[in-house]
This record gives C-alpha cells, sequence and structure tokens, in this order.
C-alpha cells in the first residue's frame, strides 16, 4: 500500500504503482508533521513525569512499614483498568459542567475550567491521565531493582558516613539507572502507539492540537480512505520509533561498558 496508490471498489482493493510518492506527500504534508511534534512532546512529557512519579513513589513504598502489602496493592489498579474505561472515568471528572474536577474547584471558590477546549489545556490534560494511568508500571520496574538493592551495602555507606541523600544520588539512582532507562524505552514505544484517551477525549481537538501519529493514521485510512499515505506514514513512524530504540540501547552499551 505505501508503494501504491490505492482505491477500494466493488471487487475489493485496486493497486497501481507510485513509487516513493505516497512518503513524499507525507513529508510534505502539515498534519503529519504536526502529528509528529505533538507525539514528540507527549512522549517527552509522560516520560519524565511518569518516572519521577513511579521513582518516588517506590521510594515511599520501600521504606515504609505500616500497610505495606496494602500500598503496593492499590498502587497498581490504575494500570489493569482498561484504557476506555480510564477514557471514560477521566471524561467525566474533566467535564466543564458536570465534572468533578470543576465541582470540587467551586466548593474551594475557584472558577471552573474548560480543561479539554484549548489547545495547550488539552494536551496538559491528557499527559496527566497517561502519567496517572502508566505510572504504576514505571513503579513496578523501580520498585523491584529497588528491592535488588544490597541493604549491605547501604548500611556500608552510612557507616562512611553518607547522609540520607548522598546514599540516594550516589548509590541508589545510579544502582537504578539501567531500571530507568528500560522503562523509558518501554514509555516510548507506549506513547507512540497511544491512541484511546485522544479518541475519547478530545477525538485530536481542538484543531488537531491533540492528534497524535496513531490518530492521524486512523484518520487517513479509515476516514479518508487515503490508504498509501496511512501505510507510508505508518512505516516511517515504525522506522523512527526503532531508530529511537537503537540509539538508546547503543547508547546505553557504551555507557555500560564504560563503568
Amino acid at each position: 500500500m505505501a508503494l501504491s496508490t490505492v482505491n477500494l471498489g466493488a471487487t475489493g482493493f485496486s493497486f497501481d504503482w507510485a513509487g516513493i510518492g505516497n512518503f513524499q506527500a507525507v513529508l510534505a504534508s502539515k498534519d503529519a508533521w504536526e502529528a509528529l511534534g505533538n507525539t514528540a512532546v507527549f512522549i517527552l512529557a509522560t516520560m519524565i513525569g511518569s518516572i519521577v512519579a513511579g521513582l518516588i513513589l517506590a521510594l515511599l513504598v520501600n521504606r515504609a512499614v505500616v500497610m505495606l502489602p496494602i500500598a503496593r496493592n492499590v498502587l497498581i489498579w490504575p494500570a489493569v483498568v482498561a484504557p476506555v474505561v480510564v477514557s471514560l472515568i477521566w471524561l467525566l471528572i474533566l467535564s466543564p459542567t458536570a465534572g468533578g474536577l470543576n465541582k470540587l474547584l467551586e466548593t474551594f471558590g475557584l472558577s471552573g475550567q474548560a480543561w479539554l477546549d484549548t489547545g495547550p489545556g488539552a494536551m496538559l490534560s491528557l499527559i496527566a491521565v497517561d502519567i496517572w494511568h502508566w505510572t504504576p508500571v514505571v513503579f513496578l520496574f523501580i520498585y523491584t531493582a529497588l528491592q535488588s538493592i544490597s541493604e549491605e551495602l547501604l548500611e556500608a555507606a552510612r557507616m562512611d558516613g553518607a547522609s540520607e541523600r548522598q546514599i540516594l544520588q550516589r548509590v541508589i539512582l545510579p544502582l537504578l539507572a539501567p531500571a530507568i532507562g528500560a522503562v523509558a524505552l518501554v514509555r516510548v514505544v507506549m506513547g507512540v502507539k497511544v491512541f484511546d484517551e485522544m479518541y475519547l477525549l478530545t477525538s485530536g481537538g481542538p484543531n488537531g492540537a491533540t492528534t497524535l501519529v496513531s490518530q492521524r493514521i486512523q484518520l487517513w485510512f479509515f476516514q479518508d480512505l487515503n490508504y498509501g499515505e496511512a501505510a507510508a506514514f505508518s512505516i516511517l513512524v515504525v522506522t523512527i520509533t526503532i531508530a529511537i530504540l537503537l540509539l538508546a540501547l547503543f547508547t546505553r552499551s557504551r555507557m555500560a561498558g564504560r563503568s
């Protein structure tokens, strides 16, 4: 399809050779570049936000004594909920008229907001929803790595006079770096393929402000019936993703070799 002009007729698909024409059209498309830019912002924000939140939760739970089993189980609940259900829950929370968030603001004398009606607001809302949904996955990665750190190593650092802050910066975080790097790659892949939240909460709007690559492909393929460009864009997205992952893995291996 990516190398053809594809038409759907009564007898099925018909293919006419187009060479790299579809790729040229995609690279010249403002919609494609907008989707790539939105996706880059979304991935970077959700990756950093979920890693920071997951790291903080893992460190807190690792120190917890009371109700530790309950904390570990409750924190993973959002990750086991289907994305469609998560989207519907947050649609009710963010509704400008009957949403729980605006009702809470009004309780404190603050004015409600149209969270999903402006470009920046809609993107920030979607980023917050995604971080809430997938931080438990990051938490599990980091918490598991944190459990593997020898307590004897930490006690040795304390006996050498290191403060808790120094232990965190110079012992714990360097040992957690491989797990954080791995979960960052997972979050990149999850960010590329995310679809449900955008489709149900904003439908890619307003004015394409939250249209990511997955929805741009869906719109071209199913709405515009532009099969060739949708296929070409899909190949470009997969190629870019693989290149990013290979670069990250290469960098990680180089750093591990030096250390």
